[in-house]
């Protein structure tokens, strides 16, 4: 397992007097490991390792994440096994001198803006490759989880440089993760409309979408939904929706043929809880479908 590891500074004295006395790279720190915090499978080894160094995952064994730092710059490095089917969108690189291993290098400087460093990230980790970064475990939605979520909404809403289309790809991605989808998968066991069981095939989303919503309402897993991917594009995008019975209502723009080919008849039903009905008359209000 490699040397015993703390999140806890106070049992690294020497790490912690480091980053006390570079203050700019302490801040940097504390801000990666913010944003990896909602993602962080309880189950892993995690926290400070040495020389400065912070580490999610087991040794050597299996996908694992470590954080090492120094004056200018902290490096990320995300490091996977090769058999599993790693997508090339994401830049893992192949080891030299362990070839059964790849590896994702991000570098985030110190006193600089690194919104594309963390965008990669983020799509590592949304791909669910990095287990010690997927939280996937059957837990409780905390107050802790709660806040966490909403720390991550409010932030990318309030971001610049991001297009609406990538700060709703960003939640979107976030929604789907950690706590706040254990909880979904614990309310909808499986795809609402389907029944598909396979975690693969399904999306997470807001029934009100996060920016019409409360803080309150945007971590309330009564208004998430689990759908299978073609159920939930159509769904985000108002081409569907649910009476208060749980009945399937439907865009006319969707042709009876295009009906035919995606397997969506009319007569389906989700078994919709009570706590659900006031987000999802909101999406009907919203998307103009007649109650």
């Amino acid at each position: 397992m490699g040397k015993k590891r703390t999140p806890d500074l106070s049992g690294k004295e020497n790490t912690k007097k480091w980053l006390q006395d570079n203050p700019k790279v302490f801040l940097l720190v504390k801000e990666i490991l913010e944003f990896c915090e909602p993602y962080r499978n309880p189950d892993f080894e995690y926290g400070w390792y040495n020389n400065n160094i912070f580490k999610f995952g087991r040794d050597s064994v299996g996908p694992r994440l470590g954080i090492s730092c120094n004056l200018k710059e902290c490096v990320v490095v995300a490091t996977l096994l090769n058999k599993q089917n790693i997508p090339d969108r994401l830049g893992f690189e192949q080891c030299q001198r362990k070839p059964e291993l790849s590896r994702l290098t991000l570098k985030f400087k110190v006193g600089i803006d690194n919104k594309n460093n963390y965008r990669r990230l983020m799509e590592v980790i949304a791909t669910n490759l990095l287990t010690p970064l997927s939280c996937n475990s059957e837990v409780n939605f905390s107050k802790e989880s709660k806040i966490l979520l909403t720390s991550f909404i409010n932030k990318i809403a309030q971001a610049k440089g991001f297009s609406k289309t990538e700060k709703d790809s960003l939640i979107k991605a976030r929604i789907g993760q950690g706590r706040y989808r254990a909880a979904l998968d614990d309310i909808w066991k499986g795809c609402a409309l389907t029944g598909i069981k396979c975690r693969d095939l399904l999306r997470a989303s807001h029934i009100k979408a996060w920016r019409d919503a409360e803080d309150s309402e945007r971590t309330d897993p009564f208004n998430g939904l689990l759908l299978s991917a073609h159920l939930d594009a159509l769904f985000d995008r108002g081409l569907i929706s649910f009476d208060s019975g749980g009945f399937i209502m439907i865009a006319d723009s969707i042709s009876e043929s295009d009906l035919n080919k995606l397997s969506i008849d009319k007569s389906m039903q989700l078994n919709m809880h009570p706590e659900t009905q006031k987000y999802m008359e909101h999406h009907r209000d919203k998307y103009n479908f007649e109650s």
